[in-house]
């Protein structure tokens, strides 16, 4: 079966939006018949002027008011037209905008992992803007191009000193036109601030995406883009109904220059230097080239621009997740937290594993150290127990339960990880606490910043929890947003815990409190420390070092410690590091 053509799977996500581009292109159409009308309104008059002069002229004034009327009748089809058809162009991207999204929250990390953040912003923006952009050459679709040259040519054939004099009037609009449209510029201010959001929050949650996958936050996070991408909607449709009222407005404008220009001809008529056959005839077809002008050469570049633009959105919708739950996944049930690796081997290429063979196990509520050079495999390990990616052989357990069968939701809910670098949302303090629990209590939301000495600096913020932060948390300290990730951590109340050396680059006082704080997190819970500074970690039950995806030693601290052991040379070289650079200082 032939591939169906980007335009032609566009097409198909359009059909319920058909009835407004059935309306519209029906308001196209009457449109045009009043364009037709006015030749027919040119030749009746024409033919009952034609007794005398004085009534040709008395006919002749009657005309300008017809004319009048039939652009009023314009005026109004031409507003519908515009209205529908933007409507349903609106409807269309909004909608496709709005897959987009949620598609990217089915996506697999490892997708993320590909691709550049510029990159899926640009499909998302951008490529659907040239959508909607294209809803401007559907009239023309409708009426279809006429020759505009072929106009031009014949009314100089008709008579060239009042071609000539149709040509001046051009500057004369191109004012009136830029007067009026400078009307726009606040309506058009509060779309593009609309759009921003939308951006911005989608920019927000492609980097944060590891935090929502880990919270399962999936579905609230598609709620609350909806809600953001229905104002930009209403925005949108603000600044259009202004257009489509501008527009019909300026051409009526237009319609005096004709009516001027048909006084003009009426002159030469006069004095017998044409005839009143050849005066409509002109104002028929200067009619016709001034309504067709912008429909030439539009409609194949247009049909070139949203073809390119829907086959980039398409690549994203039909990109699959690596990581997808079987038809017969299961919930995992409450979870202990014992974590099992059978053979584990992984790789992020296909080709060099970045784990070779691994195999360990964690009892519930042990708390283990992951160390070892760079590049050993510790946020791999780390990444394979939410499930972020599959192993390419072996298996990930936790409780006996292999991860790959499981219901991804229920099992990443009972799973936290408190990064390196804090991920914050453009929310209140409070939102971003309870991120994990949005049903949480104010009673409770405070306690887990308490637990996790967040509360004192908090209330002394602006608006206490109600405090907005700033992109991703900028408006606060470092260790402040890391207390905050550890109190929604808390909040959340994990079975297992994950923790990316949480204390790193913070001052001593920032460190302490950060320290005691996870202290508290850790009790009682599976806890999986990545470890790059070895002297937080001398309380681990157990001490996992890894080299190029191996786990070469394992032990408590002060066992690894007594040995000739790697372990120790990486402790040794770091202290002595430490001193110099405390020396330095």
């Amino acid at each position: 079966m032939k591939e169906a053509t980007p335009i032609r799977r566009l097409f198909t996500i359009s059909r319920p939006y058909l009835k407004y581009f059935a309306g519209g292109i029906l308001a196209a159409g009457i449109v045009s018949l009043l364009d037709l009308s006015l030749a027919l309104a040119l030749k009746k008059f024409i033919e009952l002027g034609s007794a005398n002069l004085a009534q040709a002229t008395k006919l002749l004034r009657e005309l300008c008011v017809m004319i009048v009327g039939i652009y009023a009748g314009k005026w109004f089809f031409s507003y519908q037209q515009t209205v529908l058809l933007s409507a349903g162009i609106y409807k269309l991207t909004t909608d496709l905008r709005g897959r987009l999204y949620n598609h990217l929250h089915v996506l697999s990390i490892s997708f993320f992992d590909r691709q550049r953040t510029g990159q899926i912003m640009s499909r998302m923006t951008n490529d659907v803007g040239v959508v909607q952009s294209s809803g401007s050459v559907l009239t023309d679709l409708v009426t279809g191009p006429v020759l505009g040259l072929g106009g031009l040519v014949g009314m100089l054939y008709l008579n060239w000193r009042l071609t000539i004099a149709a040509v001046l009037v051009v500057p004369v609009m191109a004012v009136a036109i830029a007067r009026i449209g400078g009307k726009m510029r606040s309506l058009s201010s509060v779309l593009q601030t609309r759009l921003a959001d939308l951006t911005e929050m989608m920019e927000e949650t492609i980097a944060g995406m590891r935090i929502i996958k880990s919270f399962a936050a999936e579905d609230y996070e598609m709620r609350r883009f909806s809600d953001c991408n229905r104002e930009g909607y209403y925005a949108a449709m603000r600044g259009v109904k202004r257009s489509a009222a501008l527009q019909p407005t300026v051409e009526l404008i237009g319609a005096f220059g004709t009516i001027g220009i048909l006084l003009y001809g009426g002159w030469f008529v006069a004095r017998d230097q044409m005839t009143m056959d050849a005066l409509g005839a002109f104002v028929f077809l200067m009619v016709k080239v001034a309504t067709s002008a912008r429909m030439i050469g539009r409609i194949n570049i247009q049909y070139q621009t949203v073809s390119a633009a829907a086959e980039r959105i398409f690549e994203i919708l039909d990109d699959r997740p690596d990581v997808a739950e079987p038809q017969d996944a299961r919930p995992p049930g409450d979870i202990r937290g014992q974590i099992t690796f059978e053979s584990v081997s992984f790789s992020y290429s296909g080709e060099t594993d970045v784990i070779r063979d691994l195999s360990f196990e964690i009892a519930p509520g042990e708390i283990v150290a992951l160390v070892g050079p760079s590049g050993a495999g510790k946020s791999t390990i780390a990444s394979l127990i939410p499930r972020f990616y599959d192993p390419n052989s072996g298996a990930v357990r936790i409780d006996g339960q292999d991860v790959r069968g499981l219901l991804l939701t229920p099992l990443r809910r009972q799973i936290a990880i408190v990064p390196q670098e804090t991920m914050l949302f453009a929310a209140s303090i409070r939102e971003n606490i309870a991120y994990g629990r949005r049903d949480a209590t104010t009673a409770e939301i405070e306690e887990a910043a308490r637990a996790a000495h967040a509360h004192d600096f908090i209330v002394k913020t602006e608006n206490g929890y109600d405090t907005v932060l700033g992109d991703r948390g900028t408006r606060i300290s470092q260790g402040q947003r890391q207390r905050i990730a550890i109190a929604r951590a808390i909040l959340a109340d994990p079975a297992i815990l994950i923790l990316d050396e949480a204390t790193s680059s913070l001052d001593a006082e920032s460190e302490r409190l950060v320290q005691e704080a996870l202290e508290r997190l850790m009790s009682s819970r599976t806890t999986l420390i990545i470890a790059h500074r070895l002297a937080t970690i001398t309380k681990a039950d157990r001490i996992f070092v890894l080299e190029r995806g191996r786990m070469v030693e394992c032990g408590a601290f002060d066992e690894l410690m007594r040995g000739n052991t790697l372990f120790r040379k990486l402790y040794e070289v770091q202290h002595r590091l430490a001193e110099a650079s405390a020396h330095e200082n």
